[in-house]
């Protein structure tokens, strides 16, 4: 028998122990693929202009990140499994080269088979995403094709990731101890010690992470709190800064804080001493203890897959009313000085939305752009034509004196409290000839988002005192109540108009912006979906792993307290704690981490996405609670096995 065949052998000896680990892999490598084969098709590299595949690259690299951590914990919980068979091979006479060599076999096996297995589903596999991906893109059919970029790129990727793992197996394995080899995961219960400065740096770090999260949320409040928010935002770096501090923060709450709480519970002695409470309090100790690092990965795991399914959830929410926003008019057609064809435009726009049929009500407006001396750009509107568009919103007019200016922002997203353009009290034109008293801002924008700057509404004897104008536009708004049925009308429009000409004219329909928002945002719940699922994936079987690992040293421990008395019952009221523990404190956490996660989201979007966040946390709590059931039946059951 050679070296690689005994290698061969072993791991047909261990199909048990390596299941989980080689089916998880599988299932890895098949999500990258998939992904890959989306990322080389070829007409998506040819109509998507870098946008698509930027996004698909982005992802599998986050895929190949989580992979390869993926990777070395597993190979690294069931190595440890089988340390006491490597202990026995030892000393019957194995070198530790060759131990490291048959490891290093092992695992190559496995990673090949894995990534063959892997490729083949992906193959099948793929084609639905495609068809996914074909329908959020309308981009017709994307016609399945032999990816064999895919293909080298998942060999030469995963093969590297296997080939550095086994490197690393000597590392895990340890085996300049045989005597440790032969206790396998077993290890001495020796005093837990915490550090009570560690843990107030828990809460310190978690509470400065989350009042930053929240920070924008709690301006105007009062003028001592606004000072701190304002020195928040100014903060370099600060989404680095916050997520560190709650990264650190989150590990030390499982390597100080919790041990701490812990350790508090075990001293209130009449808790400590009822009933089954000293068995499960003083084993969960060493059990977090021992399980810091996994618990930690599992939170942050958790937390990243909550966080970016809830984000793009509430993303592909808000969609319609974004495109609203954006566009408060169906179509918007702005000509600039000099256009010699405004009006044969504007013939052709009416001509084209009356041969639809589409009724609509068009709404003309002047501007003129105003530069001061020291460069400050204002575009300025009549009281009479705000009214005139603020009519057709349903927004409240406005009346003004000749010495009273308004407001209007020109942004979907604003804040009137800290953007200095729309919380000036007073605005000079013409050079400090005409000054103004600033009395109110409209409550949303009235033309194209971005379209002006600066713009302001005055009383019209006001507007026609106003001179030294650089430019002066003439807006056209049409307001359509049909309008989600515009595409064609605005397709034979381009065909006509074209796209505009600079410094000439500019026009733009809702209708476009939406399905470019719905595209956009559709392939972020695509893409944000299959990332959080593999994330929440692998934080599951990080626990699953780890419970295994330690099935063992738990099954020595029970059949030692059932000869001490303890029933069944009781044990399986320890075991239950213990494992919902672990399942539920990082759930718990991450969802902590999540929440103030999508206040930073609610901020950018100006508006609440707590609805998508309860939903989500619903959906993620229901397979939490499956899972638990699962493995804590598979759990008790096996232990039944030797205490009854």
């Amino acid at each position: 028998m050679t070296f690689f065949q005994f290698a061969l052998n072993n791991v047909r000896r261990n199909t048990r122990v390596y299941l989980a680990y080689f089916l998880s892999s599988v299932f890895t490598i098949m999500v990258f693929f998939s992904f890959a084969v989306n990322l080389f098709h070829p007409v998506i590299a040819s109509k998507s202009g870098g946008a698509i595949e930027l996004i698909m690259g982005q992802t599998e690299v986050a895929i190949l990140v989580f992979s390869f951590l993926f990777v070395l914990i597993s190979v690294n919980a069931f190595l440890k499994v089988r340390s006491k068979e490597f202990g026995v091979l030892m000393i019957l006479g194995m070198s530790k080269k060759q131990l490291r060599k048959l490891v290093f076999l092992e695992n190559m096996v496995i990673g090949c088979l894995a990534i063959v297995l892997g490729i083949t589903i992906g193959l099948v596999f793929s084609k639905l995403l495609l068809m996914i991906l074909s329908s959020i893109l309308s981009y017709g059919s994307l016609s399945f094709y032999f990816p064999y970029e895919a293909i080298l790129l998942t060999a030469v990727f995963f093969i590297l990731i296997f080939l550095g793992i086994s490197a690393l197996t000597p590392v895990i394995i340890r085996t300049s101890n045989i005597n440790a080899l032969l206790k396998g995961a077993k290890r001495a219960n020796r005093e837990i010690k915490f550090s009570a400065i560690q843990s107030i740096l828990a809460i310190l770090l978690l509470g400065a992470g989350y009042f930053m999260a929240v920070s924008p949320q709690l301006y105007d409040i009062n003028p001592l709190l606004d000072r701190i928010v304002i020195f928040i935002e100014k903060i370099p770096f600060l989404e680095v800064i916050l997520t560190t501090s709650v990264v650190i923060g989150t590990y030390l709450f499982f390597s100080q804080l919790s041990i701490f709480v812990l350790s508090c519970f075990k001293k209130n002695r009449s808790f400590y001493m009822n009933k089954t409470n000293m068995l499960w309090i003083s084993d969960l100790i060493y059990r977090i203890r021992d399980n810091t690092r996994m618990l930690f990965l599992v939170t942050i795991l958790s937390a990243i897959a909550f966080t970016a399914i809830t984000g793009v959830y509430a993303l592909s929410s808000v969609v319609k009313d974004e495109s609203l926003k954006d566009n408060p008019f169906a179509l918007t057609y702005t000509s600039y000085s000099g256009n010699d064809n405004e009006d044969k435009h504007i013939e052709v726009i009416d001509e084209m939305l009356e041969s639809f049929g589409f009724k609509y009500e068009k709404y003309k407006s002047e501007v003129k752009k105003q530069v001061s001396n020291d460069n400050y750009i204002v575009h300025i509107i009549s009281q009479s034509d705000y009214n005139n568009k603020a009519s057709a919103l349903g927004l409240d007019k406005v009346a003004l004196d000749e010495d009273e200016a308004f407001l209007v922002p020109v942004y979907v997203r604003f804040d009137v409290k800290r953007d200095k353009t729309l919380s000036q009290k007073k605005i000079a034109l013409n050079n400090g000839e005409i000054n103004l008293e600033v009395v109110g801002v409209a409550p949303k924008v009235i033309f194209y988002s971005g379209l002006f700057r600066n713009l302001v509404v005055v009383n019209d004897v006001t507007y026609s005192r106003i001179t030294g104008i650089q430019e002066k536009y003439h807006s056209y708004s049409y307001d359509i109540p049909d309008w989600l049925n515009t595409l064609k009308a605005t397709e034979k429009l381009r065909e006509v108009l074209g796209v505009g000409e600079h410094g000439k004219y500019f026009w733009s329909t809702r209708i476009e912006g939406y399905i470019l928002e719905n595209q956009n945002k559709k392939l972020f719940l695509y893409v944000g979906f299959f990332l959080g699922a593999i994330f929440f994936l692998g934080a599951s079987s990080f626990l699953y792993f780890r419970l295994y690992t330690d099935l063992n040293q738990e099954k020595n421990k029970y059949i030692g307290i059932s000869k001490l008395g303890l029933s069944f019952k009781e044990m399986k009221k320890v075991a239950s704690i213990q494992i919902g523990v672990l399942f539920f404190v990082p759930y718990i956490l991450a969802s902590i981490h999540t929440y103030f996660a999508i206040n930073v989201l609610q901020t950018v979007l100006y508006s609440s996405v707590f609805g998508q966040y309860i939903a989500v946390m619903a959906v993620f709590l229901l397979l939490n609670i499956i899972y638990y059931i699962s493995v804590r039946w598979r759990y008790i059951k096996y232990l039944k096995r030797f205490v009854v």
